[in-house]
C-alpha cells in the first residue's frame, strides 16, 4: 500500500517489490496506488495487479474508504505492508479489510493498527525506509534500482535526437527545471544563464526535458538563455524519458521525478536541494552530486515558501563547476 507516492516513489518502491516477489515467488502481490502511477506501475514485473484509490477523487470522503475497505475484504489479502511513510488511513484500511498480517513503521503512531512494527527512521534514504518494511515479512533485499523502459522507446529517442542535429559524438546534459511542487524549483532566469554557460564554456549539448503542461516554461527558458537548446518538454512520455535520460552523460535538475529515473537507468546527476532532505530523498547511487545549503529551517517540507532561501542559495556558477566536475 503506497497511495501517497509519486512516479519518483515509485522508482524508489522497487527493490522493495522485487525483495517481495524473490521472497515469495508464487504469491499474487497486488498494489495500491494513486491514479497518477497507475500506468508506470503496470510495467513493473514485480506487480500482479493494479488497485487504484483515488483517495482525492471518486474514492474520497468516508464513503470512498468503506467502499475500497469491503472491496479489498472480498480479496482476502494475507498480508499487507504498508509503505506509505506516515499515512495512519493506509493502516485503517488494512484494518477495516480484515487483512491479518498488516506490517509497517510505526509513524504517526499508527503501529497500534498493525500486527507488526518497527520504529520509524526518518532520516535514512527512502528506498532503505521501504526494504526495513519488506524485511519484517521476511524479505531481504539490495537496494538497485530499475526503470522499465524498452527498445521501442529508445528506437524513439535515437531517431528523435538524429531528427534534430544531436552529435552522438559530442556531451549531452540533460537539463530538467521542473518539479512538483513550487518550494523546490530555482528560478527560470538561473536556469537559462545556465544554460547558456553550459554550451559557451564548456561546449556540451543540452535538451530541457518536461511535460506538456511545462512546455511554455520551457520555451521561456530556452528564449532567455540565447542558446537555442532542444526542447523536448512534452515530447516524451515517462518511458521515453527514460530512454532519453539513458544516453544522456549527465542530468541537472532539482528534487523531482526525473532525478530518480535518471539514478535508475545509470545516468549522473547534479541534484539541486532545499526544503527536502538529501538524506532521505537525494539520488540513489554511486556518482551523482547533491548541491544543499540547507538554511535552520530546512529539511521543512512545505509546498510554498516566501523566499525560497534554501533553493535560491546556490548559484549558476557553482552548479557548472559541479558539471565540471561530473563530466571530468
Amino acid at each position: 500500500m503506497q497511495t501517497g507516492g509519486w512516479i519518483g516513489d515509485m522508482v524508489l518502491l522497487t527493490p522493495a517489490l522485487r525483495a517481495l516477489k524473490r521472497r515469495y515467488p508464487r504469491s499474487h502481490l497486488a498494489l495500491l496506488v494513486n491514479p497518477l502511477v497507475e500506468r508506470l506501475m503496470m510495467r513493473n514485473p514485480y506487480v500482479d495487479e493494479m488497485i487504484v484509490y483515488d483517495k482525492r477523487g471518486k474514492d474520497r470522503g468516508l464513503k470512498g474508504f468503506i467502499e475500497m475497505a469491503a472491496r479489498l475484504r472480498k480479496r482476502r489479502f494475507d498480508l499487507a505492508l504498508i509503505f506509505h511513510p506516515n499515512s495512519v488511513r493506509s493502516a485503517l484500511l488494512a484494518l477495516a479489510a480484515g487483512v491479518p498480517e498488516r506490517v509497517g513503521s510505526n509513524a504517526s503512531m499508527r503501529g497500534l493498527l498493525l500486527t507488526r512494527s518497527i520504529p520509524d527512521e526518518k532520516w535514512i534514504h527512502e528506498v532503505e525506509r521501504y526494504l526495513r518494511v519488506t524485511r519484517l515479512a521476511g524479505a531481504e533485499g539490495e537496494g538497485r534500482l530499475e526503470f522499465w523502459h524498452g527498445e521501442e522507446e529508445r528506437r524513439y529517442i535515437r531517431r528523435l535526437l538524429k531528427e534534430e542535429g544531436i552529435d552522438p559524438g559530442k556531451p549531452l546534459v540533460a537539463v530538467n527545471p521542473f518539479t512538483t511542487w513550487p518550494s523546490k524549483r530555482w528560478e527560470a532566469g538561473r536556469f537559462a544563464e545556465l544554460i547558456r554557460r553550459l554550451k559557451a564554456d564548456l561546449g556540451v549539448q543540452v535538451v530541457l526535458t518536461g511535460s506538456e503542461e511545462d512546455l511554455e516554461e520551457a520555451e521561456r527558458i530556452a528564449s532567455l538563455s540565447r542558446a537555442h537548446p532542444l526542447i523536448l518538454a512534452g515530447r516524451t512520455d515517462v518511458f521515453q524519458l527514460g530512454a532519453l535520460l539513458e544516453i544522456c552523460d549527465l542530468l541537472i535538475t532539482p528534487d523531482s521525478a526525473p532525478m530518480h529515473i535518471a539514478a535508475a537507468v545509470g545516468t549522473p546527476t547534479v541534484a539541486l536541494f532545499g526544503p527536502t532532505s538529501p538524506l532521505r530523498h537525494g539520488p540513489y547511487g554511486e556518482g551523482h552530486t547533491v548541491l544543499h545549503h540547507p538554511p535552520p529551517c530546512s529539511p521543512c517540507y512545505n509546498t510554498y515558501c516566501r523566499d525560497r532561501k534554501c533553493m535560491l542559495s546556490i548559484t549558476v556558477d557553482e552548479v557548472l563547476e559541479a558539471v565540471r566536475r561530473a563530466l571530468g
